[in-house]
């Protein structure tokens, strides 16, 4: 006799899982035949479906797991660049208002231009 084939009927079945078939169970007909092979072709695609969908559930909660393993790694990343940020505006800064200094310090002078010269602005073409 064959353990595998033994089964104890004190261990419950998975509900989706149909007990083995027995000599009333099978088949005596070609229908019947076809019939059964349909159903457990069909079954079996439903089971293939199934473990696809766990699959691709559990692969992406393992892909969310290892980026909030990662979130100290992006969060330094982000305080690198703001403060990159914060370097760019400071340098922007420094140079309009460097701008605006050598433009007030030539506005300054038009009292002292001579009557008809006028400032070599880019943009302003002289004629």
């Amino acid at each position: 006799m064959n353990s595998t084939s033994d089964h104890d009927p004190s261990t419950p079945e998975p509900a989706d899982e149909q007990p083995p078939l027995t000599e009333e169970d099978m088949p005596r007909s070609l229908e019947e035949i076809d019939a059964a092979l349909v159903r457990l072709m069909a079954e079996t695609e439903a089971t293939v479906n199934r473990l696809r969908a766990e699959l691709a559930e559990r692969r992406q909660h393992e892909a969310q797991h290892a980026e909030i393993e990662r979130l100290e790694h992006h969060l330094a990343e982000a305080t690198v660049n703001w403060s990159k940020v914060k370097e760019f505006f400071e340098e922007v800064l420094r140079e309009l208002t460097g701008r605006q200094a050598a433009d007030m310090g030539e506005d300054e002078r038009p009292a002292g231009r001579p009557e008809g010269e006028r400032r070599n602005d880019p943009g302003t073409e002289e004629r």
